[in-house]
């Protein structure tokens, strides 16, 4: 009998997205980069929590409304608390809600953010295949095709990895099957071990 092993594969963003608009001071439309702050603001009986930006050449800002005209009540005690001493992943949590940009007409630059996996073994059980499944968790969007991710890991081309997916080395566990998606959360991808992929995949089981 073979025997399966499981790890997961968490992707933790290195960087803040970026912010493109029209800036006022430079009379064009350019980068805003995220400030790590936010800004509240006690207006009568409401609160209005903005999120700033700065402009990456002449640091003027833009807030982004994150709450607007909002009853103290409405807003989670915890979160009220995590605002006012700009907690970090909070931070994040607003820096890659989309629904934050879009209803602010903002336009969000996703690409240049980079990432970092934080790999992990998970319990498995014996099998009649031999085989290595990953499990994706990834909690925040990140502009990155599958066929690059596992390029990266295991430290060959991406030639080599479509050759194993049509070998059917490789397999994606969802409707598609394809390398060319973009990584998403609780994706699984199966590698059929064997002699030619030993080496490569030294960089993954430990």
């Amino acid at each position: 009998m073979s025997y399966l092993k499981k790890y997961e594969w968490e992707l933790i963003p290195k960087n803040l997205p970026l912010v493109k608009r029209n800036c006022p001071k430079c009379n064009e439309k350019a980068h805003y980069i995220n400030s790590e702050k936010f800004r509240v603001n006690a207006n009568k009986n409401n609160i209005d929590i903005w999120l700033i930006y700065q402009c990456k050449k002449c640091k003027s800002t833009f807030n982004m409304p994150i709450y607007e005209r909002t009853k103290p009540s409405d807003i989670n005690k915890d979160d009220y608390e995590k605002f006012l001493s700009n907690d970090k992943m909070l931070v994040r949590e607003y820096a890659f809600n989309l629904s934050i940009y879009n209803k602010n007409k903002a336009e969000i630059f996703l690409e240049d953010v980079g990432y970092e996996v934080i790999q992990k073994e998970l319990k498995a059980h014996s099998v009649n295949k031999n085989e290595l499944i990953i499990e994706i968790v990834c909690k925040y969007p990140i502009e990155l095709r599958l066929d690059r991710l596992l390029s990266d890991r295991l430290g060959v081309s991406r030639s080599q990895i479509k050759k194993m997916h049509e070998k059917e080395m490789i397999f994606i566990k969802d409707d598609k099957n394809s390398l060319n998606t973009k990584v998403k959360n609780e994706m699984e991808i199966h590698i059929v071990r064997s002699p030619e992929n030993k080496d490569m995949l030294q960089a993954i089981v430990v």
